[in-house]
């Protein structure tokens, strides 16, 4: 499984290759190759059964990855495209099992429709309120949608167009095969967005098979609100109000029933269009406090553009578990820290976009 991804572009390469050979490319069409390359030094505490380990961490900034995609005018206003996302560690040069997106579509001034691996409609809203736009130390991405879904498979997803600075988007996933609704998440969004205040709601609803009781069918619901205002200075202070209820997996490891809330408030500043910082605070409080608990949680990142694919950066994340509970929050999704711990990372890296 480690190596689809790498055999999967070959053989994408190969079809390009086999396609401008035997024939002209259509008007109008497109093939893109490009990608991300992160790589950090990374230390971390409070992560697991050792206290402390530094490591080269693949990822912090931005998953790194490959990228397929290509489009075709398609004439009256239309065009059908495509894009692929196999992921890997750039640490070892391994492909992860795990693709980042893999999804078809088709649009036009009527809309927007995709089909495949892809976002949630929550993650566009949310994604644009998190100040370091989803890295791995995101404390958004990390607690807020802990175990809720970011993104998805076997997904039909329609984004509206813009009609007075409001957009509407709509999923619905199929999950598992048959007749059963394990896996099914359905979605709505609306969005509004005149420069300089952003305005989002999502609200996802899906369903779980019990992974003590495969027999049982377990449901969730997640609502999000993101706010985002942008001052001419080049600040934007953001925030973002998610609750959720119900019964949420990690299949087929962690399963839990739990409710609750939690609050971002955020800032980032393009100082100069070189220098960039960001700042993010997370507060979730857990009604239960018995899987999952009530914790505090700050992410701390300053970026400096070699380029303007290139950047430098360094990156810190904590996490204050209030209470020791079975499955802590961690401060990266590449460690688990065990229960009672409060973890802590710091990563200095170098991003390169091509």
């Amino acid at each position: 499984m480690k190596k689809m991804g790498v055999v999967a572009a070959l053989l994408l390469m190969a079809g390009g290759a086999h396609a401008g050979a035997w024939g002209e490319e259509p008007a109008g069409s497109s093939l893109t190759l490009s990608g991300t390359i992160d790589l950090s030094l990374q230390y971390l505490a409070n992560s697991g059964e050792d206290v402390s380990n530094t490591d080269l961490a693949s990822g912090v900034m931005s998953a790194s990855r490959l990228e397929f995609s290509g489009s075709e005018d398609l004439g009256g206003g239309n065009r059908a495209y495509f894009t692929f996302q196999p992921q890997f560690d750039a640490s070892t040069g391994e492909g992860k099992e795990t693709f980042r997106h893999s999804y078809l579509g088709l649009k036009g001034g009527w809309g927007d429709l995709t089909l495949g691996r892809q976002d949630t409609p929550s993650s566009f809203v949310t994604g644009y309120a998190d100040p370091s736009y989803g890295s791995e130390y995101s404390v958004m991405n990390n607690m807020q949608f802990f175990y809720a879904p970011y993104r998805v498979n076997n997904a039909i997803q329609y984004h509206s167009p813009d009609f007075a600075g409001f957009s509407g988007r709509l999923m619905y996933a199929f999950g598992e095969q048959g007749n059963t609704k394990a896996g099914h998440f359905m979605s709505a969004a609306l969005e509004y967005y005149s420069h300089p205040l952003y305005i989002g709601f999502a609200s996802e609803h899906s369903y779980n098979r019990d992974i003590d009781h495969l027999d049982d069918l377990r449901s969730s619901q997640d609502n999000y609100l993101s706010v985002v205002y942008s001052f001419d200075n080049g600040v934007e202070p953001t925030f973002m109000f998610h609750t959720y209820d119900g019964y949420y997996t990690y299949a087929p490891y962690v399963g839990f029933d739990t409710s609750g809330w939690d609050v971002q408030f955020g800032v980032r500043w393009d100082i100069d269009g070189r220098n960039r910082v960001h700042a993010s605070y997370v507060h979730r409080h857990d009604d239960n406090n018995t899987d999952v608990g009530t914790a505090d949680g700050v992410t701390l990142g300053y970026l400096y553009g070699l380029s303007k694919r290139t950047d430098l950066y360094v990156n810190y994340s904590y996490v204050r578990n209030s209470k020791s509970v079975s499955v802590p929050y961690p401060v990266t999704w590449s460690t688990t820290p065990l229960q009672g711990q409060s973890p802590s990372a710091v990563a200095v890296g170098m991003r390169h976009r091509f």
